[in-house]
């Protein structure tokens, strides 16, 4: 059998904090492939990458963010308006809302497309690879697929798409760049729900044939999350501190909660950072006092929060954002046997529903929020709930389940 190469493309991993959820893939996917290379297309503050086995190429980061930045994005953006397609998406641009921001989105395709082709073309001294794996739908797709046309036409090119890269509400102008260039050179599209799934083949019916769901996963722990017996009612969220995650509505729900209720304990444990962390801590402060216990925890790594999910307890998992692929936090939660309410976005109604939590309309108001925390203070009753959602993992989010079969249906696009 000939040596089989796979490129998987990422946004910083093994660099900066994110995409920690690639680590269980990659241990199943590398049963598969003789050698994998991984190409991140950022590094933050140019950090050491974490523990990890496969080379990493970081040609591309040189390329986009080295000292010639400026010369060479405008050499790729120059190339790309010779070769690109670009012109029918420019008028819709200017016949449409959001201009600024489009035009933005347009140009920065452009060179990252333009870009990417080069670093292809310029992989002097490194072997061919089969199949380019990119984690996101990203600009550099475009790349890959105009490099094939010119010089590789055996390669293959998948995606896998989630959230942010998927759907066009989720951007402010409802556009992506490239997008429909993009869907129709892609090779497959692998969708981490079936919600993404229905999306696309909506919205694009040549996509039919070749658009999947290949659902995410996390890992067993090997342990359950241990019920609290007495007061306060213990509540975990774990996300990025970005506004499209809606942490505020929590912060009312406690608020109102203390309120109608001033005798009731509350505890209330974040995981996670970004631009609102210390915006989210001020209002606590200023709103919930020392009336509600609230820990923030700040980024923790991936064996920090498994670790935490085995020596602390809680009642609840509880996500409130305004959009969502499936996210990895709910399959942790779900894994670790712990009670799960989401609102009703993007994949979420996949994993959360009324045998292992609560699944709220997509804007819930405060009350109802409120009302359903306050159902998992029963906890007799919540042990049904408990063991219902490790069961949902073990059906649908066991990542050596998902991510072999995922290893599988990439060895079969290359035979």
């Amino acid at each position: 059998m000939n040596s089989k190469k796979l490129m998987i493309v990422t946004t910083a991993y093994p660099y900066g904090k994110g995409e920690s959820f690639l680590q269980p893939e990659l241990e199943q996917i590398d049963k598969y492939f003789d050698e994998i290379e991984l190409v991140p297309c950022w590094n933050p503050d140019g950090g050491k990458p974490r523990r990890n086995e496969h080379p990493v190429n970081l040609d591309y980061v040189a390329r986009r963010w080295g000292r010639a930045r400026a010369f060479r994005v405008l050499w790729a953006f120059a190339g790309a308006l010779v070769t690109h397609q670009w012109f029918n998406e420019f008028s819709w641009i200017v016949r449409n809302k959001h201009r600024y921001e489009n035009l933005k989105e347009l140009v920065r395709s452009l060179y990252r497309a333009k870009l990417f082709e080069s670093f292809l073309r310029n992989r002097t001294g490194r072997s061919q690879v089969d199949l380019i794996y990119f984690y996101w739908m990203v600009p550099e797709l475009m790349g890959a697929i105009a490099f094939r046309q010119a010089c590789q036409p055996g390669l293959k090119i998948v995606s896998r798409v989630h959230g942010g890269d998927l759907y066009l509400d989720q951007r402010r102008g409802a556009y992506i760049g490239l997008r429909d260039p993009t869907l129709r050179g892609v090779d497959d599209i692998f969708c981490i729900s079936e919600h993404g799934k229905s999306y696309l083949e909506e919205n694009y019916p040549f996509l039919t044939a070749t658009v999947h769901t290949a659902r995410l996963g996390v890992n067993d722990p090997g342990a359950r999350n241990v019920q609290p017996s007495e007061d306060p009612l213990s509540i975990i969220t774990c996300s990025f501190v970005v506004p499209e995650k809606r942490l505020h509505l929590l912060v009312d729900a406690i608020e109102y909660l203390l309120r109608v209720s001033p005798w009731r304990k509350i505890k209330w444990t974040h995981v996670g950072d970004g631009e609102l962390y210390d915006e989210l801590r001020a209002s606590v402060a200023a709103r919930l006092g020392t009336r509600a216990q609230v820990i923030f925890k700040g980024y923790l790594s991936y064996s920090q929060v498994l670790a935490m999910y085995r020596n602390e307890q809680f009642d609840v998992f509880v996500n409130v954002s305004g959009s969502e692929g499936i996210p990895v936090s709910l399959m942790e939660a779900s894994a670790f046997g712990i009670p799960m309410i989401a609102t009703n976005v993007g994949g979420n109604k996949e994993i959360v529903n009324v045998e292992n939590g609560v699944l709220m309309a997509a804007n819930p108001d405060i009350e109802t929020l409120a009302a359903t925390l306050l159902q998992f203070g029963d906890r007799p009753a919540s042990i049904a709930f408990r063991q219902r959602a490790r069961a949902l993992w073990e059906e649908k989010y066991n990542a050596a389940i998902n991510h072999d079969r995922f290893g599988k249906a990439l060895i079969k696009i290359l035979e």
